[in-house]
């Protein structure tokens, strides 16, 4: 009977066993190949499932009677796949609407960008794709209330709710990691880097220290870079313009099993370009390997090298500028850049509600520079004048950890950030010789050196956020943050220093950053958020070591309010974002100069006191499949509320209530795109329309820039083979300055680049 039993158990098992087989499969996005993380797998008709894996990868079992599964994903069309006619691939394409992607930035999870009550926007692999920028500023300045200022050669800075600055307001990551360490911060970061190997840029304006720490104020900047293409991918491109530029582009990517490669980079020149002694040169490299373990545990490398060389011509006079004689009085200064960064990433996913990752950072970098605005313009000719060549380099090391936890109506996510960044100094003082006719043509070593310092940097940072749905309609959104910085100042010169002749000096400052937010969604249509954030900077190295007493600063705070709505109507065929904010700055660092019975005494204090205002929009319109359109800009104010820079026999020099300096009042930026259906959308027509508004150029607020209107047009032909594309810059060859200011009584203009036409052509070799 025993015998029997067992037999027949066997045979059901055998039958259940062999009505049911598991299908795998990998689900990518259908322009890009990038894997779909997170794509849902259903078996219609059941409440059977699952989802994509890291690398896109899917299994599932089928029973006989199963014939159909549903494959979905956020901003996808969906498809539906009959189980007798499956692909292993799966390449789902973007819904033809405007709806705005997932984000990442704003807690290192996926979140869909109307769960979080910040003003985030996301540059898609299709806008970078479209446009094939040259310099990042082409696609970040189509981001509301975003203005990246060109300075040639992919130098910059940068106004992103503050006025075009050099200032460290602004913190640019990499896959989620800051690119330089909290203070070491340089306005020309970002042409560190590798825009071959960005899949998409994401932009949060505002306060958000509550997540990364200092210096994210005026916004913080995100690059994703691309991950390993399920299929295989590989291509050449080239592109030259009329105005000296040249680049060549090359990118590998494929999934080998587990295995997943990525290799991305470009080398670039320009030679003989619209300015003088303006050439430059740069080589880019990212390499991104990745290993899935198990469903469970992924491992992700990523390696960047930028190597890059320019010539410093410096900004010229309005005379020059306005007969467009953009020659340049210097012949040796240039700007050398070399960076190296690595980041290595564990995830380990528990469940379904816990997951867990882990970061190793390491960041080799080095600025070395003979600046032009080192030089002193008012030297006359025929004379000698000092100069310096300088490097400033460090090396980090460090940790990000963070833990995501889910529940019914939550999300926590926590996590703790240690970075430990020795940093170097030296300048060496030149002797300049300038002609006859006003050029700076020589210069000789002197063999004294003006700085030489070492500064360990310490930065250690504790961090939570979460959200939960108080309703179906409402909810709520917070964050705070714990970080402790110290500065360990070593000066190899001593007090005979000419600059940073501060004595041996330790410095430790604490900050703790919070965020609260509020979402209300109306319909799945509309809503609306309002928070409030807080950020910080803590003082710079310049402001605390450059004299020969160290100041007592405390780190400048700001505190932000915002509320903001979004709307989507007519089927996702137009969508809206508007937003207002105000934002306050204390403690901020002055330099204050004061003399009493005629003795001068100068020092940085926390005696600066700034307010930030205005209103963001962004419009998007697609009234058929062919056409869309976008609008997206801000109106803003910057004002001193008490700015005091001189204190002479009690009588202040002060520029309260002025509007701050470089502030356009007016930025916007539109778009519109036409992809003809009788021509198989294999032709892309485009049109840019770029505004400045006027500001004052003087902290005195007596001299002022109109601003500028520049217009930009491209048409690109693609096939599966190769993508061409001719891109006109400055179609009306206007005469503009994307920066103008003035100090010393002179205003000086930094030329924007005339019309140009820029070709490229790019093969699909796989």
């Amino acid at each position: 009977m025993l015998k029997k039993i067992l037999t027949m158990l066997l045979i059901v098992s055998s039958m259940f066993v062999s009505a049911q087989k598991i299908v795998k499969g990998k689900v990518v996005d259908a322009t890009t190949n990038e894997a779909l993380v997170g794509a849902t797998i259903i078996i219609k008709n059941s409440n059977r499932g699952t989802d994509t894996n890291n690398l896109g990868q899917f299994k599932i079992k089928v029973k006989k009677t199963d014939k159909v599964l549903i494959i979905s994903y956020l901003g996808y069309k969906s498809q539906e796949i009959l189980l007798t006619n499956f692909k292993a691939i799966i390449a789902l394409e973007q819904k033809a609407g405007v709806l705005e992607n997932i984000v990442v930035s704003a807690s290192r999870t996926k979140q869909k960008r109307e769960d979080v009550p910040v003003a985030i926007n996301t540059i898609t692999p299709n806008v970078i794709a479209d446009v094939r920028p040259n310099t990042i500023d082409e696609v970040l300045n189509q981001v509301p209330g975003v203005l990246m200022v060109p300075l040639g050669g992919e130098q910059h800075m940068m106004a992103i709710r503050q006025p075009i600055s050099t200032k460290s307001v602004f913190l640019y990551l990499e896959d989620g990691i800051p690119i330089r360490p909290t203070g070491v911060f340089n306005h020309n970061a970002l042409l560190e880097m590798n825009m071959a190997a960005v899949q998409n840029i994401e932009v949060i304006r505002g306060p958000y220290s509550s997540l990364y720490g200092s210096e994210a104020i005026g916004g913080a900047i995100n690059f994703i870079t691309a991950t390993p293409t399920a299929k295989e991918k590989g291509s050449v491109s080239v592109r030259i313009n009329d105005i000296g530029y040249r680049r060549i582009d090359a990118k590998y990517s494929n999934i080998f099993g587990k295995l997943g490669v990525l290799f991305a980079g470009y080398k670039s020149t320009t030679i003989d370009g619209f300015t003088d002694y303006g050439d430059n040169n740069k080589a880019a490299f990212t390499g991104k390997i990745t290993y899935r373990f198990s469903d469970q545990l992924f491992w992700s490398n990523s390696l960047t090298y930028i190597d890059y060389y320019s010539e410093m011509s410096g900004s010229i006079g309005e005379d020059k500028f306005l007969i467009k004689d953009f020659s340049s009085n210097h012949t040796f200064t240039y700007r050398d850049a070399k960076a190296f960064r690595f980041n290595s990433t564990l995830k380990y996913k528990w469940s379904t509600t816990q997951n867990t990752s882990l970061t190793f950072i390491n960041r080799i970098n080095s600025m070395g520079q003979n600046p032009s605005y080192r030089i002193s313009n008012r030297t006359i000719p025929n004379s000698y004048t000092n100069g310096q060549i300088n490097d400033n380099s460090f090396t980090s090391f460090g940790w990000v950890a963070q833990h995501n936890i889910k529940y019914d109506r939550a999300k926590l996510n926590v996590g703790a950030s240690i970075d430990y960044s020795p940093n170097t100094y030296e300048a060496d003082k030149i002797t300049v010789f300038r002609n006859a006719d006003g050029v700076f043509e020589s210069y000789t070593m002197t063999g004294v050196k003006l700085s030489d310092y070492k500064v360990n940097l310490f930065n250690v940072g504790i961090y939570a956020s979460g959200e939960y749905d108080l309703s179906s309609s409402v909810k709520i959104n917070a964050g705070i943050r714990l970080d402790q910085f110290n500065y360990d100042f070593t000066n190899y010169l001593g007090a005979g220093a000419a600059d940073y002749k501060a004595p041996n000096t330790t410095n430790s400052f604490t900050a703790v950053t919070p965020r609260i937010g509020l979402i209300y969604k109306i319909t799945d249509k509309k809503g609306l958020y309002a928070n409030f954030s807080n950020g910080f900077i803590p003082p710079s190295v310049g402001e605390l070591y450059r004299k020969s007493d160290v100041p007592l600063l405390d780190p400048a705070t700001f505190n932000n309010y915002e509320i903001g709505n979004w709307l989507r109507l007519f089927e996702n065929k137009l969508y809206l974002e508007l937003g207002g904010y105000y934002m306050k700055g204390k403690n901020e660092v002055v330099s204050v100069t004061t003399i009493t019975n005629g003795e001068e005494i100068r020092e940085n204090k926390n005696v600066g006191e700034t307010e930030h205002y205005g209103l963001e929009y962004l419009l998007k319109i697609k009234p058929i499949e062919e056409l869309s359109l976008r609008f997206s800009g801000s109106y803003s104010k910057h004002k001193y509320i008490d700015f005091v820079v001189k204190v002479n026999e009690g009588v202040e020099t002060a520029y309260s209530g002025n509007d701050m300096p470089g502030a356009p009042g007016l930025v916007a930026n539109s778009e519109l795109i036409y992809k003809p259906n009788f021509l198989n959308k294999k032709v892309s027509f485009g049109i840019e329309w770029q505004h400045i508004g006027g500001y004052f150029t003087d902290q005195k607020n007596t001299k002022t820039y109109d601003g500028y209107d520049v217009f930009n047009g491209r048409i690109s032909y693609k096939t599966k083979v190769f993508y061409t594309w001719l891109r006109i810059n400055n179609l009306a060859d206007k005469l503009y300055s994307p920066r103008v200011s003035t100090a010393y009584g002179k205003t000086s203009y930094t030329p924007g680049a005339p019309m140009s036409f820029n070709l490229g052509l790019e093969f699909n070799i796989f």
